[in-house]
Formats: C-alpha cells, structure tokens, sequence
C-alpha cells in the first residue's frame, strides 16, 4: 500500500509545482496584457484642451439715440429695458458690462418706427429722436472696395437700406455711401455677410470718430 493510499485526504505534492508555474504564467500574461492596454490607452491619448474664450469685440454699436460714449457710461445703469423691448432682438447685453450694444454682422439695427428702445430708457442715455429718421447717428458704413463684389454685379446691399444711403454706381459698379443719411443700423453689413464669402462693407461705430480729425483708428 502506497503512502498516499494510506492518506486518502492528502493531496499529491507531485502535480503542485506544475499548477502553480501554470497559474503564475497564466496571471503573469494577463498583468501584462493590462499594462499593455494601459499603455496604449494613455499613450493615445489626446492631451487635455484648454477651454477657448471668444475673442473681445469691439466693432459693437450702441443702440439708437445713444449720447457720445463717455456721457453714455455715466447714464447707462445696465438695466436692461432697451434690450427687453427690442422686438427684432439686435440689442445685446454685453459681457464685459452688461450695457447694451448691438452687432450688426449678427442682428442689425431695423431703425423700428417708434424705437422703442429709446422710450424704455430713463436715464437719457438714449435720447428721443424729434426729427427724420436719418437723424439717428450709430456710425456710418464704410466699404471695402477691394473685397465688395459689386464689379461681379451684386448690389444686395442697396435695396434693404432703409434710409437709401448705399447706391450702386453703375459707371463704374461701385457701392457708394452717403454718410448724411446712413444712420449706421448695420442692415446692409449683415446682408453682405449673408451673401458673400468675405464682409466688404462695415459700420464704423460713432465712438470711432472725432469731430476735427475724423475717423480715428480705420
């Protein structure tokens, strides 16, 4: 009778270094299959990307009837009405300090009949209109003649301005301008955004003037 067969509970040491070698091959793979994969994994990764902020613009126009810029600041309490009462919903609120302002390649200015923008103010930082409605002074188109397409024979511009100041120049096929009865409203910046691949024709705000010199800063 052999020593196992007389301790029938006893396990045989004989198979014992075979499974533990098989075990430890067998769990020595698979760790290093997980640290392959991890590898990998991180190595693939693409790095972490920083939260991008759109850039500060500074092409805004004030809304209708607004006084010169630095009185505005003083009057202007950032309440809000303006933008409340805009039916078209050009006035924005800004995010550097929540006044009103508009951009016109965005939503421009649709010069409403009544502007109601201007009776919702009550701190006059946007003053009445008594005249014409060319009377309303946000700033003054200007065009790029290098980028405007009306050599092709595009004059989109012209006909949605409300006031008539951009003409076609059939002569030469230029857009023109006059600046005694464009009121800045930005309806013929957005129409050419709309229509063509590069912005040729763009309001300069009223801040950017100077009553000696001119147009600062164009």
């Amino acid at each position: 009778m052999s020593f196992m067969s007389r301790f029938p509970g006893r396990k045989s040491t004989d198979t014992e270094p075979v499974y533990g070698r098989r075990n430890f091959l067998k769990q020595s793979a698979v760790s290093l299959g997980m640290t392959v994969h991890e590898f990998i994994k991180h190595r693939d990764a693409k790095p972490p990307q920083e939260e991008q902020t759109d850039p500060v613009r500074t092409d805004w126009l004030r809304p209708p009837g607004a006084v010169n810029e630095s009185l505005f600041l003083e009057r202007c309490t950032a309440c809000g009405d303006c933008v409340d009462v805009c039916p078209h919903d050009s006035i924005q609120v800004s995010k550097q300090d929540e006044r009103p302002e508009i951009f016109p390649d965005h939503t421009p200015c649709y010069v409403c009949e009544d502007l109601p923008c201007i009776a919702a103010c009550e701190t006059e930082a946007l003053l009445p209109i008594n005249g014409p409605i060319t009377d309303v002074n946000m700033g003054i188109a200007r065009v790029n003649h290098r980028l405007c397409t009306a050599p092709a024979g595009c004059n989109a511009c012209v006909s949605k301005c409300p006031t008539e100041a951009i003409q076609m120049d059939f002569s030469s096929f230029t857009i023109t301008v006059d600046e005694a009865r464009c009121v800045g409203c930005g309806i013929c910046e957005y129409v050419c955004r709309s229509v063509n691949d590069r912005l040729a024709i763009k309001v300069a705000p009223m801040r950017s003037f100077n009553q000696d010199r001119g147009l600062v800063g164009l």
